[in-house]
């Protein structure tokens, strides 16, 4: 999707774009994330003095694999989306750098790799397919979420365990 930067300016009111994006290819190689539709955009363009703010709601269904439990469950991601744009000459862009408005020399700007990097940035680091998620025994292999095993899962520290050892003996 493509905004002229020009037109937008020439126009007195938002201008309101909204479409699908295909991120299949970006999440090929992921066992993690794979999204199940293409992510929906509606967004709007609102063009003020040398600036342009592109603000909305981004969409898609994901399959996910657990952090800790490692199954895959599907979960709906709504994501806002907000960015902001400053048109500049060639000059003007290396003038201003600490300003977040992204700098644009050219009279359209494409938003698809905008929308694409938000929505790979709001995905969750560890997803879990449950807040509770008891996850796989750490000695079996199990998920525990289906059945508990009979392993000791108590973590003794190596360094401690002459004084476990010392403990028995002072016992007999």
């Amino acid at each position: 999707m493509l905004l002229k930067v020009q037109e937008l300016a020439a126009r007195q009111e938002p201008l309101r774009v909204s479409g699908a994006l295909d991120l299949t290819e970006l999440f090929r190689d992921n066992p993690e994330f794979k999204p199940l539709k293409p992510v929906e955009f509606d967004l709007t363009a609102q063009a003020t003095e040398n600036r342009i703010l592109v603000t909305g709601q981004l969409a898609c269904e994901v399959r996910m694999q657990c952090s800790r439990c490692l199954e895959l469950f599907d979960e709906a991601m709504n994501v806002p989306f907000e960015e902001h744009f400053r048109v500049v000459d060639d000059e003007e862009a290396m003038e201003s750098e600490d300003d977040e408005a992204v700098p644009v020399k050219e009279e359209r700007i494409d938003l698809m790799p905008f929308v694409a990097e938000e929505f790979v940035v709001q995905l969750p680091f560890a997803p879990l397919c449950k807040e509770d998620c008891k996850g796989l025994c750490p000695e079996c292999g199990k998920n525990l979420n289906e059945q508990s095993c009979g392993c000791n899962t108590e973590k003794i520290d190596p360094r401690m365990a002459a004084l476990q050892d010392w403990f028995k003996s002072q016992e007999e």
